[in-house]
């Protein structure tokens, strides 16, 4: 058995120095390893992006500016609609059309009470006109008998007399003024209502004040609406816009001009921009709305949800994914690469919104390389090889680091 072990022992050796036993001794002999292997790591550089502050919120698409269109000034039963809801009309255009039996006896008597005052003139001025012709003939009776009272050849009855029938003529003429003026006063109003009864019959046509959508009718056929009361209403020149709801604490990082995209129910993506803002008027402080035009040709989304994206602010920033930062002694940082080795690098960021990245404020220069995705083993001076081109930085990083593997 003694024998066994120890040739166990000798082939053992000489299989040990057929492969090196020389050269093995002298490693163990040389001491520690000065410098480790590099690790390999994903590797980013730091350029400038153009970056968005959005503002995300929910809406509905409405007409931009709705006019109703009221009943004309004569009450009478609505005869016809010429118009269904969802129309496109002209301005100008007759939409409905109202009973007109009463206005043509209210115009056929207007018309008889101006002829029954323009006779009534006549006749005043034909009794001024007598009235007139008997002045004249009393005044020259009168200038007569006082020519014949210088000779005697007439009384001072016959005097009087005609003086009287005189002041009969005048009095008789002014009435007859009178009479003229009430008439043609009279023949005023009349020609004033008759002006007025015209003007409401050509008015029975309800018709578009403007160009746009019929978005709603408000009246049936036989019904009799009460005067101004809104029938119909308008979208001026069929504009929608998107009325988006956001929180009041938000409004104020909205301007008017501000750009916005959004996305409709069938997918579209529509770029527009800030038109009007509303602050809420609720007294417990409810949501404020935020208008934004919508382009031509989209009525057919009126009433329709969408969601939106209000982008606030635009600027140029050095971005880094959350997996390149690490926790240092003074705060947040990143390991830059510097000549193929880890630079611990103290950094003043601000988290943007999804929690995947952070806008770098300082600490990283333009342009530096840096780890993207560190690990918590990485120390500050680590030997680094970068896995790939610093020019494929926009490329997705989801490449670990090869601790451990990596190392010899």
């Amino acid at each position: 058995m003694r024998w066994i072990t120890r040739g166990a022992v000798v082939a053992t050796v000489a299989i040990l120095c057929h492969l090196g036993i020389s050269q093995l001794t002298a490693t163990e002999m040389a001491g520690p390893i000065e410098d480790r292997a590099p690790v390999a790591a994903s590797v980013r550089r730091a350029d400038p992006l153009r970056i968005d502050d959005v503002l995300h919120a929910f809406g509905h698409v409405a007409p931009a500016d709705i006019i109703r269109v009221s009943m004309p000034r004569y009450a009478a039963p609505v005869a016809d609609i010429l118009v269904d809801e969802g129309d496109l009309v002209v301005a100008g255009q007759i939409l409905a059309r109202i009973d007109r039996t009463d206005i043509r006896r209210d115009l056929l008597q207007a018309e008889a009470t101006l002829s029954a005052t323009r006779a009534d003139i006549r006749i005043a001025q034909s009794s001024l006109q007598v009235a007139a012709t008997d002045i004249a003939q009393r005044s020259a009776e009168l200038e007569r008998l006082e020519r014949l009272a210088q000779t005697g050849a007439s009384s001072k009855v016959q005097r009087q007399d005609a003086t009287r029938a005189l002041q009969q003529a005048m009095s008789e003429q002014g009435a007859a003024k009178a009479r003229l003026a009430g008439a043609q006063a009279s023949e005023t109003i009349a020609r004033l209502e008759l002006e007025r009864v015209t003007t409401l019959a050509e008015l029975m046509d309800i018709r578009a004040p403007v160009a746009g959508r019929v978005t709603a009718i408000m009246l049936d056929l036989g019904d009799t609406p009460v005067l101004g009361d809104p029938v119909l209403s308008l979208a001026v020149a069929d504009q929608m816009e998107a009325v988006l709801t956001v929180p009041p604490h938000a409004l104020a990082s909205v301007s008017l001009g501000d750009a916005v995209r959004l996305w409709a129910p069938d997918g579209a993506e529509i770029e527009t921009s800030v038109t009007r803002i509303s602050p809420s008027i609720a007294p417990d402080g409810g949501l404020a709305r935020v208008a934004v035009q919508m382009p031509d040709g989209q009525s057919h989304l009126s009433g329709s949800s969408l969601r939106g994206k209000i982008i606030v602010d635009q600027r140029v920033a050095i971005v880094v994914p959350t997996s390149a930062l690490v926790a240092l002694d003074t705060g947040p940082g990143v390991f830059r690469v510097v000549e193929q080795r880890t630079v611990a690098t103290p950094v003043i960021l601000s988290m943007r919104p999804g929690g995947a990245q952070a806008e770098i404020v300082a600490g990283l220069p333009e342009g530096a390389a840096y780890v993207a995705v560190a690990s918590p083993l990485l120390r500050d001076g680590e030997p680094v090889v970068p896995l790939r081109d610093l020019r494929e930085n926009g490329a997705k990083q989801t490449l670990a680091l090869y601790l451990g593997s990596a190392r010899q």
